[in-house]
């Protein structure tokens, strides 16, 4: 077989090509293969000689099963030759004119991952990220677990905004009753924006027993038709008023908490809890960063159809998180005003920087010789916890968990590369040198021949020829900072 190889950018193309003894074998292999599919009278399956199947199905019947076995043969083959190569998703093939003294002829072309050109990813002064837990951070949070324990009571006092009303109401426009417009024991909670506008406002100050009328007007884009733009009556009783009552930090709370034997011992937790997450997010922020400051540095040129394949992956697990929540992506999109296409095109330069991501990884644990030793992964699985969750992981995934475990710690040796070889400082341009200023030099006093100081020369005029002062050479005007953004003029990310 003639084969002949070419590689350019992100693309290998092989042209193979069979002549009519090496097509005949192909042929062959293809009825030995396959014969057991066909039926011919007088022979068991399996059995009949070639010559008689393809008197029976015609002289063709072995030609794509031949060409399907050739092919995925030569395709191994020529990749095992060529094991430099990183060949990303399924060969395109396409079959070409026999030339003289060929008999069956194609050309396999693959894609290409694309290759790294790196650039500095040790020694990077980037902007400090840090997080400190303070003890205004302890409190904000005991607050919180401490409103988490509130319970919701009667209150005789008027309600207000955050105040939760149990109340019956009655609404009608123009006198008449409306469908959708009653209901008896709600609780509304003030302030929620549940109800049109108007409607919770017109509850402030109400107490316990108390009847009133809600004067309200529906939008003009309200959801039903006959209401759009209505003025509206609702009259509304008031059962109760509810407020939540939130307990005090005492040793009593912190005991029925079930973890803790003292106000300090919580205390305590509650910081290292605290600490510990600042931790995590820290690393991981700073791994961002260096990542994205690496990435920069280096030089990728990713082929669309990869890009093209991480946008699709981006919108499965989209799919896979709106399933979570019973909603089909498509009514998701619609409803934000998107669609399937207009979310692939948007993502698409997010896709192209993973993929580009990735490569320099890949290409920086190379060029560092970074690997994981089996010890390393059998250290690693000991753990009960770590090995169910990875076995969690295979059971939805596939592979093994030595391979993930092995990516985890291959991935973790990567980051503490970046960690290591990066420094974060407060201001990168702080940490420049500056020029030291000169010190001024003593001016040496001149005398003349009787001891007295001489006098220094008379200055020049400033003068123009015509009498008038010269004018000093214009300054150039600052540099203007460029004016704050308003809120409004920010875009999120």
């Amino acid at each position: 077989m003639k084969s002949t190889f070419d590689k350019k950018n992100n693309e290998a193309v092989f042209r193979c090509a069979l002549n009519a003894e090496e097509w005949e074998a192909e042929i062959q292999n293809a009825y030995n293969r396959t014969k057991g599919r066909y039926k011919v009278a007088g022979f068991r399956p399996g059995k009949a000689p070639r010559r008689f199947i393809e008197m029976h199905y015609g002289p063709g019947v072995f030609f794509d099963a031949a060409v399907d076995l050739c092919i995925n043969r030569v395709y191994r083959e020529e990749i095992q030759n060529h094991p430099e190569l990183e060949v990303f998703g399924q060969p395109d093939v396409s079959f070409e004119k026999a030339e003289e003294g060929e008999a069956f002829a194609f050309t396999i072309k693959v894609t290409l991952y694309p290759e790294v050109k790196l650039g500095a990813y040790k020694g990077i002064k980037l902007p400090k990220i840090e997080y400190n837990v303070t003890d205004e951070d302890v409190e904000t949070r005991i607050k919180a677990d401490l409103a988490q324990s509130a319970r919701t009571v009667p209150s005789d006092a008027p309600a207000k905004e955050g105040a939760t009303a149990v109340i019956d109401y009655v609404g009608t426009v123009d006198g008449v009753e409306f469908d959708g417009g009653k209901a008896e024991k709600y609780e509304l909670k003030i302030g929620s924006h549940t109800f049109i506008p108007g409607f919770e406002d017109g509850l402030i100050g109400a107490t316990k027993g108390e009847e009133r009328d809600v004067k309200v007007k529906f939008p003009d884009d309200y959801h039903a038709e006959n209401l759009k733009g209505k003025d509206a009556v609702f009259h509304v009783t008031v059962h109760d008023v509810l407020v939540e009552e939130v307990p005090e930090l005492t040793e009593e709370w912190v005991k029925e908490r079930g973890r803790y034997e003292s106000i300090e011992e919580y205390r305590t937790a509650t910081r290292t809890s605290l600490e510990t997450n600042a931790a995590s997010r820290q690393r991981n922020e700073r791994i961002d960063a260096a990542m994205r400051a690496v990435t920069e540095n280096a030089e990728c040129d990713v082929p669309e159809a990869i890009t093209n394949a991480e946008v699709e992956r981006m919108y499965h697990d989209f799919e896979h998180q709106m399933s979570m929540y019973g909603i089909s992506p498509e009514d998701y999109l619609k409803y934000n005003n998107s669609s399937p296409a207009q979310f692939r095109a948007e993502r698409k330069e997010a896709a192209e920087r993973n993929v580009k991501m990735r490569q320099v990884m890949r290409a920086i644990i190379k060029a560092e010789n970074l690997d994981v030793t089996e010890e390393e992964v059998k250290q690693k699985l000991r753990d009960p916890a770590v090995r169910a969750e990875l076995e969690h992981t295979v059971s939805h995934n596939g592979g093994s968990v030595e391979e993930y475990a092995y990516n985890d710690l291959l991935t973790d040796k990567f980051f503490e590369l970046l960690l290591t070889s990066n420094e974060f400082v407060l201001d990168p341009k702080a940490e420049e040198p500056k020029e030291q200023p000169k010190k001024p030099v003593a001016k040496k006093t001149v005398k003349n021949e009787n001891g007295e100081p001489k006098k220094a020369p008379a200055k020049k005029s400033t003068k123009t020829d015509g009498g008038e002062p010269a004018k000093a050479p214009a300054k150039k005007p600052a540099a203007k900072k460029p004016a704050a953004k308003k809120p409004t003029d920010v875009v999120a990310e």
